[in-house]
């Protein structure tokens, strides 16, 4: 076995490999790959070539800062891990924490978090993933019947986001607003935090990885305004079937909360169908904003973090953690906005 680090000229070789690596799979579509593992030092896709030089195993590879308690923190998030033959996985995972030193999982297989768990690494509690308006899409193995029943939950329990906007109270309107911007500026960053864990990164990694103008994703950047003043900023993931609450962070968790709600509003003011919402939340305060706006659990999703000796400290206050969904790769599979 080999391990080479990506390259477009390894583009064919990945793509034999791409339907071995499930219909979800994000590599078996150039633009994104090519963006996101060649553009910048900090993102790298790893590949491990078989002696007959086919693709065993993919492992890609963010190196992400987070600050916990102010403390800078830097995590190499695991992406697109995938391993084809036996003894890939490990030999895989051990190329991860020797690049990074240290890695994040959020979300995850049974499989991975059955590694992480043998190598002592530190859980949060697990993330609440949060829906609006949920799709209750029919699987291909529902019986007639549950197909049927899913039609009508489709028709009765979803409505236009537009419709929701008197959700939001007089007061909190009065107070707070969302302007959409084109481009990342240092004033979106927050001078000071309210959370002892998030994601924290530079304005050119931010700038970078939710771009708003790619063609396979589209972001939308909103910022966050108090009486005026800046509060922080939220991005949306625009897709015709759904948003994603992507990365949001803010000086003040209630704000944060509410100016999420009034930028989902300002994307979904026009739909002519209803769409999906997705956010995740660990926040004790934010949580009842959105359950009050109409959000609901869907389940949850396991965060982790460690080394190859063992886990790394948390913060204690784990309920004023500020978790977004579309970390790492979460947010980015197939199919994408430019592909069939």
């Amino acid at each position: 076995m080999r391990l080479v680090e990506y390259r477009p000229e390894h583009w064919d070789a990945l793509a034999a490999a791409a339907p071995s690596l499930g219909k979800n799979s994000a590599l078996g579509h150039r633009p994104f790959v090519d963006y996101y593992y060649t553009t910048r030092p900090w993102s790298r896709l790893y590949l491990l070539e078989g002696e007959g030089g086919g693709i065993e195993g993919t492992l890609g590879i963010d190196e992400m800062r987070f600050e916990a308690r102010g403390r800078e923190l830097k995590l190499g998030f695991g992406n697109n891990f995938n391993a084809l033959k036996p003894g890939a996985g490990g030999y895989l995972f051990l190329q991860w924490m020797k690049t990074a030193g240290a890695g994040i999982v959020f979300g995850g297989s049974p499989h991975t978090h059955k590694i992480m768990r043998s190598r002592n690494w530190s859980y949060a509690p697990d993330v609440p993933t949060y829906v609006l308006n949920p799709d209750y899409a029919a699987s291909s193995d529902d019986p007639i019947w549950r197909v049927a029943a899913k039609a009508v939950l489709r028709r009765a329990r979803r409505c236009l986001i537009g419709r929701l906007a008197n959700r939001v109270t007089t007061s909190v309107r009065d107070e707070v607003a969302v302007h959409e911007e084109q481009d990342y500026t240092s004033g979106l960053i927050p001078a000071q935090s309210p959370f002892p864990f998030r994601f924290a990164p530079p304005l050119d990694c931010l700038s970078w990885r939710y771009d708003t103008r790619l063609s396979f994703a589209r972001y939308r950047l909103f910022r966050i305004l108090r009486r005026g003043a800046s509060a922080g900023y939220v991005v949306i993931q625009d897709s015709p079937q759904r948003l994603i609450v992507s990365h949001c962070d803010g000086s003040d968790a209630e704000t944060l909360a509410q100016g999420v709600l009034l930028a989902i509003l300002s994307v979904g003011a026009n739909d002519a169908a209803p769409r999906a919402v997705l956010l995740t939340s660990l926040h004790q305060a934010m949580q009842p904003i959105y359950e009050g706006f109409g959000f609901s659990r869907a389940g949850t999703r396991p965060l982790a973090i460690g080394t190859l000796k063992g886990g790394l400290e948390l913060p204690a206050d784990t309920r004023h953690f500020l978790v977004n969904l579309d970390w790492g790769d979460n947010g980015l599979r197939a199919p994408f906005l430019d592909q069939a």
